[in-house]
């Protein structure tokens, strides 16, 4: 691609079109087909790398051979002149003529062992290393050795793109901040062994933990419709939960209880939609607006073994007892399911009581049913809707 001197014009569609990209990543390798054709540039590549983690974020590339940018990321990275050497001099646009000679970089390694045979020699290159929040960015734009070095005019218009460029870093950033949390604080909803959905609005599914999308996959009283929206058996209390949703928006109100019928003749679902995040708001199309929990009554606890041991410092043998208790065995059925005595499994009762604060078998199911070590499940990782 032969050098040109781009024009205002180019470059105000160039910096447009940069925030898009930060915005959405998908666009990163667009932006840069369009950058290197302003500069007149045969290829582009933008990366940020977390200082602290070490972890690298590869915006996009443009006429890059991947098996050049793995090794450049595995090895060569720390042999590169032009990086090493701008590094010095960040948020300024540089040339490779003002970093090295030609004659040292032909002799260079990542040149003979990496640009020529990999990236269609290239060899000139503008461009420019920034610092913004704990990341160092490198963006730049390569020619072939035959195309001729880049000109003054091209590193001016670099310059140019430097603080959109230090802002579009910025915004990339935190997007993947945000995106970080938003992920762990899901992920954490998968540790509730009941329930839990996140909808918009209209009852549309935004998340819904393990639990809620095993409830939703039996079709038993609760479900989703072709539309993706939470329904119910019968159309009344697809309404009626429909409406308790729609009011989460309402700034004085929103949320309640219902109870779901289930076709099967099992007792039905208990439900409890409460409003999440900020009221009246205009956007709440694709926004979750509602939290709705879902509980089986039908379904047996299935206590945590380690937070019962450790909640209350059961022993192996006594922690097995509280569970099988919990799922409505007898102290027959247990006995004859693990082969102990009535006796063996009286003095582990006994110590379940001590331990408890408890006196009656009754009361013992009644306090672990609702403790910590049930309403956790047990490992868990992100469902998603």
């Amino acid at each position: 691609m032969s050098l040109r001197e781009p024009s205002a014009d180019e470059l105000e569609r160039v910096i447009a079109g940069l925030y898009d990209a930060a915005l959405q990543p998908g666009l990163w390798p667009g932006w840069q087909a369009s950058a290197a054709r302003v500069l007149g540039s045969h290829t582009a590549l933008a990366a940020m790398q977390d200082t602290r983690t070490g972890e690298v974020d590869l915006l996009g590339m443009h006429n890059f051979n991947p098996q050049a940018v793995a090794l450049y990321g595995e090895y060569y990275h720390k042999h590169d002149l032009w990086a090493q050497r701008a590094l010095a001099r960040p948020m300024t646009a540089l040339r490779s003529a003002d970093l090295c000679s030609d004659e040292e970089f032909a002799r260079s390694e990542i040149y003979n062992e990496l640009g020529k045979p990999y990236n269609d020699g290239a060899f000139h290159f503008v461009g420019a290393v920034l610092q913004v929040e704990g990341h160092v960015g490198s963006f730049g734009f390569q020619n072939p050795r035959a195309a001729g070095p880049f000109q003054k005019r091209h590193a001016e218009a670099v310059q140019l793109l430097v603080p959109h460029l230090a802002r579009a870093m910025r915004m990339r950033i935190r997007l993947r901040q945000a995106e970080a949390d938003r992920a762990t604080t899901l992920s954490v909803l998968d540790t509730v062994a009941h329930g839990v959905a996140l909808v918009t609005r209209e009852a549309r599914l935004v998340h819904a933990n393990q639990a809620a999308w095993a409830l939703l996959g039996k079709k038993d009283g609760v479900s989703l419709d072709a539309k993706g929206l939470f329904a119910a058996a019968k159309p009344g209390e697809t309404a009626a939960l429909r409406r308790l949703i729609d009011e989460c928006t309402v700034p004085a109100g929103g949320g309640g209880v219902a109870r779901l019928t289930r076709p099967s003749g099992k007792r039905p679902f208990e439900v409890l939609v409460a409003p999440l995040g900020a009221r009246g708001r205009d956007d709440t199309s694709h926004r979750a607006v509602a939290m709705v929990f879902l509980r089986d009554p039908e379904a047996k606890p299935r206590p945590v073994p380690a937070l019962l041991r450790e909640l209350y410092r059961l022993t192996p043998g006594e922690a097995r007892l509280a569970a099988d208790l919990l799922a409505d065995r007898s102290l027959l059925e247990i006995a004859e399911a693990r082969r102990l005595s009535r006796e063996t499994l009286r003095t582990q009762l006994k110590a379940l009581f001590l331990k408890t604060g408890t006196n009656r078998q009754s009361e013992l199911i009644g306090f672990l049913a609702t403790g910590l070590a049930v309403v956790l499940r047990d490992g868990g990782a992100g469902g998603s809707g």
